[in-house]
């Protein structure tokens, strides 16, 4: 009988789809847990369905529901009409039912198929858990602690000296990444986050009360919606190193050099990353190569794509800003494949397979970008002006915009990709007067709205 692969993800659905179409070519039987489906979805897979004369998915369950117990009784009875040959979810995030990376990786584990690790993924999605875990490695971590409420939060930005930064312990997209200078910034910052969370576009992540120990085995009670992480501010450049982690070793991919990076009052912006990196000495690269690694191994990570965010302090080396249990976002796929080679969707389904066979990834040494353009605040996406002038410019490879004109889009408190463009030139100050010649020739007419009463 042939062997079915199973999805179960609850967002990345243009990924998800891609994923699809390759494990159908490698000759499975597609089924998917999803959640209910936007009609805009149903149209592109009915699309696809139409133009292949074949169904993607065999079957598909959606569901409401992302709790463990309720994930594992659809899972066995999958198993138990077909053999299941791998089991895959994308994203892993949290949600209001649990965990739901771990909870696929247990069932998994289970089922005797590759997975992921849990203790892993609790370590690497939370953030407070992953400084605990360098600190319990002796790898170089700056000073932190959990703000549960007023007092403990002012205690720790005492104790750890300003700036400090503060974020959601599962946060994601640079969402409330605040700076603050001073006390009043610190009890302005957790107030106006508080308040923020539960109105957020990641609502779903926050509102997901769990349970996990530090590495002193200490159960701790992690309330997302109620409790931020309290950091020593890092200064230095900002990269990151895409890595790929198997059953027993941890490997460096890539490392894209973030040369425009601006902190505004509650996000992170990442404006142009440029690979190879162009601020960094070989003996950098290579420490920050083994410090992802490192940071991989104490988190516990295995059979997953990795992305490593540093900032490199000129006296301390290499400081860890977060690892993400997945491939980096904008257009780092695109960068793997050019440079080195490397196809991140094949590698997620080799990886569920425990068919990865890792190789040397030697990279290109031209000089590539990406950057982003962000909209100017939240509300109605009217229009753009621009698109024909920017894609006329020598060296844009190529453009996406990510919403379509009319939609609502968010991009006050979190990073939103409205524009992200994919670059080639002979050197990185080329790369960059394309970026501010992209920033001349595009304008986004976005419409603020009212605010929620």
């Amino acid at each position: 009988m042939k062997k079915a692969f199973l999805f179960i993800e609850n967002q990345a659905f243009n990924t998800l789809l891609e994923l699809a179409v390759r494990t159908k070519e490698r000759g499975y039987t597609n089924l998917l847990i999803f959640r209910k489906m936007q009609p805009h979805e149903k149209e592109k897979l009915n699309e696809y369905e139409r133009r292949h004369q074949h169904p993607l998915f065999e079957q598909i369950c959606e569901v409401e529901c992302w709790d463990f117990n309720s994930l594992r009784d659809l899972v066995e009875d999958m198993a138990g009409k077909q053999p299941l040959a791998g089991i895959l979810t994308i994203s892993g995030l949290f949600t209001p039912d649990g965990l739901l990376g771990a909870s696929v990786a247990q069932i998994a584990s289970e089922k005797g198929l590759p997975s992921q690790s849990v203790d892993g993924l609790y370590r690497s999605n939370n953030k407070y858990l992953t400084r605990d875990a360098l600190r319990h490695a002796g790898l170089q971590t700056v000073d932190f602690g959990l703000a549960t409420e007023e007092t403990s939060l002012i205690e720790h930005a005492r104790r750890i000296g300003y700036p400090v930064i503060l974020k959601p312990v599962n946060g994601c997209a640079s969402q409330l990444v605040i700076k603050c200078e001073n006390e009043q910034d610190l009890l302005q910052g957790y107030r106006t986050a508080l308040k923020k969370l539960p109105q957020s576009i990641y609502r779903n992540l926050y509102s997901c009360t769990h349970q996990f120990t530090d590495k002193k085995g200490n159960l701790i009670t992690f309330d997302p919606l109620r409790t931020m992480l309290v950091e020593k501010y890092i200064d230095g450049p900002e990269a990151s190193i895409e890595i790929v982690a198997t059953e027993s070793e941890v490997i460096p991919l890539l490392v894209h050099d973030k040369v425009l990076v601006s902190e505004g009052d509650r996000v992170v912006y990442e404006h142009l990353l440029v690979v190879p990196p162009v601020r960094f000495t070989p003996e950098e690269l290579e420490n920050m190569k083994q410090y992802a690694i490192e940071v991989a191994k104490a988190t516990g990570i295995k059979n997953s794509l990795c992305h490593v965010e540093i900032r490199y302090d000129k006296q301390s080396g290499p400081q860890l800003l977060e690892i993400n249990p997945r491939v980096g976002g904008m257009l780092v796929t695109k960068s793997l494949e050019t440079m080195i080679g490397f196809h991140a969707l094949d590698a997620m389904v080799d990886l569920a397979l425990g068919s990865f066979q890792p190789r040397p990834y030697p990279c290109a040494s031209d000089q590539y970008g990406m950057f982003t353009l962000y909209p100017p605040h939240a509300g109605y996406f009217e229009r753009v002006e621009g698109l024909d002038k920017l894609n006329r410019i020598p060296g844009i490879l190529s453009s996406t915009l990510l919403f379509p004109e009319g939609t609502h889009i968010h991009g006050d408190d979190e990073e939103v990709f409205l524009l992200m463009c994919w670059v080639k030139a002979e050197t990185y100050e080329e790369i960059q007067d394309i970026y501010e010649q992209a920033k001349r020739e595009v304008r986004f007419h976005v419409k603020k709205e009212a605010p929620a009463l």
